[in-house]
């Protein structure tokens, strides 16, 4: 148990690092980052025009309320800035890695090489941006909604809000992995990324078929319809058991995906 809570503290310093030099990095040319963050100002306002139109429409959505349904885009968006923040940059530049060799030296290092990989390279200024508006629709929804504040419903948001970025981080990384026997990802960078915006709107607007197969099979929907759920007290016992069997599954087939590519792998000097 030592050990483990001193390779823990080990992996949260350099993360730590991984943070900095993404911040330093960012602000290192001034206008590059102004201009990031207008462009994310611009899909932010994209985002946020769904809430408007579902509360000018003022219908309910298969049982959904304009005020519960701002509660699924508010995380979502929050969901969107720990994507786009924390994996997608480091998932895209995999495939560049290990095209051109530069894992080699990652290989090298004494940690872990999925982790240098998948989540050294770090982009605060979508984090914050996405992080600080999706709250900022879930406190609102939260509080129209009259959803009682206690400790269960925070922490239970929480955990769930962990959870779901864990599951987030296996599901879009695992077509990265594919990098490792295809000469060309593209497009299946392309899908699986197109695949996130369905979570713009709740899982519930889809055929009941279509939410079990996003839930369980391909757990896209998993990833921002839970936090939402649980408040609302929507969430059923199966997916309860999914959530605590989800991230631990999904978390030993991305690192044992990950091991037979790493072993495909040809270094830059083979």
């Amino acid at each position: 148990m030592r050990t483990f809570f001193e390779t823990l503290k080990k992996y949260l310093l350099i993360y730590g690092v991984f943070l900095k030099n993404g911040l330093m990095a960012q602000m290192e040319y001034r206008v590059n980052f102004l201009t990031s963050i207008a462009m994310e100002g611009g899909y932010l306002c994209v985002k946020l025009s769904y809430a408007v139109v579902v509360y000018r429409s003022g219908v309910t959505i298969h049982g959904l309320s304009p005020d519960e349904i701002l509660l699924f885009i508010g995380s979502f968006i929050a969901l969107t800035g720990v994507y786009a923040g924390l994996y997608a940059t480091s998932n895209f530049r995999l495939r560049e890695k290990i095209k051109d060799g530069d894992l080699d030296l990652l290989i090298s290092k004494p940690v872990s090489t999925q982790f240098m990989a998948t989540l050294r390279h770090i982009d605060l200024t979508l984090f914050t941006l996405d992080i600080v508006a999706g709250l900022a629709l879930v406190a609102i929804a939260w509080q129209r909604l009259r959803i009682p504040v206690t400790a269960i419903n925070l922490v239970g948001y929480a955990v769930f809000f962990v959870i779901s970025s864990v599951v987030a981080y296996c599901v879009f990384l695992l077509p990265q992995i594919l990098s490792f026997w295809l000469v060309n990802t593209s497009a299946i960078v392309e899908v699986s990324d197109s695949m996130w915006d369905i979570n713009s709107m709740p899982m519930g607007i889809y055929p009941r078929w279509i939410q079990q197969f996003g839930v369980f099979a391909l757990p896209v929907f998993f990833i921002t319809n839970f936090p939402p759920l649980f408040v609302l007290n929507k969430m059923t016992p199966a997916y309860y058991a999914w959530a605590a069997l989800a991230p631990i599954l999904l978390l030993c087939i991305v690192r044992a995906f990950w091991n037979w590519g790493l072993r495909n792998y040809s270094s830059a000097s083979s």
